[in-house]
C-alpha cells in the first residue's frame, strides 16, 4: 500500500481518505503501562494495611466465627477492610438475604461508618460471603499480599478508560512538540470560555460544558485548531453515536466568524464494525487522522 503524506491525503475525496484511514488503523494503543496501574494498586492496598496486618490473626483459626466476632467487638474499625478482601469498591452494600424457607429480606451494611451496635451483622456477612472460610482454610500468608492481588485484578476494570487516556497523552505530546516548533500556543481541556477570554476567538459549541482535548492557537494569524481524540478497540453502538456527535460539533465550530478548524484523531480496530457512520463523518470532517498519520507528521503539516 502506498503511503500518503498529509498534502496527498487531504486532497483525496472523502471515500479515498476513508479507505486510507481504515487501511492504516493501528492494531493497538496499549503500552506496557496499560495493564496495571501499580501506583494505584499500592495506594489502595496501603489504605487498610494496618487493619489487614491485624486480621492476619484470624488466618487458620478453627473457631473462626467466634474469633472474628470477638476481634471486631474489640476493634470495630477492622471491619472497614472487608470490602477490599471481597474485591468490592463499594463501601456501603445492599444485600439480599434468603433464609432456609426461601423468605427474602434486604439489609444494608455500611463499611465506612461502622454500626458498633450491630457488629454481629458484619460477622454474619463475612461468614455468608465465604470470607471466613477463606481465612480459616485457604489463606496461607499476609492478607496485605492477598489484597495487592485483589487490587491488581480490580484495576483491570479501568483498562477501558486507559485507552482513551493513552490517546490523550499521545495527542498532547504531539501537540506540545509541534507548538514549540512553530511558536504556537496550546491548551489541554480547553473550554470555549477560556479560548474567548485568552485568545479572543469565538467558539460555537454543542454543549455548554464542552472541553476540547487540545486547542492550538496561532497568535500571528488568529487561527485556532480544536482537536478531539478517542480509541475504540472493539465495536458497539457508541461508535455510531460518537461519529454523529463529532459531525454536529464540526458543524457548530464551522459557524464561527473566526478561523477555527476542527480535527478528530481516532483509531482502533473497532471502526471496522462502524464503517458507515464513520464514512458519514468523513463527508463532513476533513481532518480525521489516526495514530499512523500522527507518526507520519500530519499535525506538523496541518499547523505549518
Amino acid at each position: 500500500m502506498r503511503k500518503y503524506n498529509y498534502k496527498e491525503y487531504i486532497q483525496k475525496d472523502a471515500n479515498e481518505r476513508l479507505t486510507y484511514f481504515m487501511d492504516t488503523l493501528s492494531v493497538t494503543n496499549r503500552k506496557p503501562s496499560y495493564y496495571v496501574n501499580w501506583e494505584k494498586v499500592s495506594d489502595n492496598t496501603r489504605t487498610y494495611e494496618l487493619e489487614l496486618n491485624t486480621l492476619d490473626y484470624l488466618i487458620g483459626k478453627e473457631n473462626i466465627y467466634e474469633e472474628t466476632l470477638a476481634l471486631f467487638k474489640k476493634q470495630p474499625d477492622l471491619i472497614k477492610a472487608i470490602p477490599s478482601l471481597i474485591a468490592s469498591r463499594e463501601k456501603i452494600l445492599d444485600v439480599l438475604s434468603i433464609d432456609d424457607n426461601d423468605n427474602m429480606d434486604f439489609y444494608r451494611l455500611d463499611f465506612q461508618d461502622i454500626d458498633r451496635e450491630n457488629i454481629k451483622s458484619y460477622v454474619d456477612f463475612a461468614q455468608e460471603s465465604g470470607l471466613l472460610k477463606f481465612l480459616r482454610s485457604y489463606a496461607k500468608r499476609s492478607l496485605v499480599d492477598y489484597v495487592y492481588g485483589v487490587e491488581a485484578g480490580l484495576d483491570s476494570n479501568a483498562r477501558k478508560n486507559r485507552s482513551g487516556s493513552t490517546m490523550e497523552e499521545i495527542l498532547k505530546k504531539n501537540i506540545t512538540r509541534v507548538s514549540s516548533d512553530y511558536n504556537l500556543i496550546n491548551r489541554s481541556q480547553a473550554t470555549a470560555k477560556y479560548i474567548k477570554e485568552n485568545w479572543g476567538i469565538e467558539i460555537p459549541v454543542d454543549k455548554s460544558k464542552r472541553r476540547f482535548d487540545e486547542a492550538v492557537f496561532d497568535p500571528r494569524t488568529n487561527r485556532v485548531w480544536l482537536i478531539e481524540t478517542n480509541y475504540y478497540g472493539g465495536g458497539g453502538s457508541k461508535l455510531k453515536a460518537v461519529a454523529g456527535e463529532f459531525i454536529t460539533l464540526n458543524e457548530f465550530v464551522s459557524t464561527s466568524k473566526d478561523d477555527v478548524t476542527f480535527v478528530w484523531v481516532t483509531d482502533g480496530q473497532g471502526w471496522h464494525s462502524a464503517r458507515l457512520p464513520l464514512s458519514e463523518a468523513f463527508g463532513h470532517i476533513t481532518n480525521i487522522f489516526n495514530l499512523n498519520m500522527l507518526r507520519d507528521g500530519y499535525l506538523k503539516d496541518l499547523f505549518k
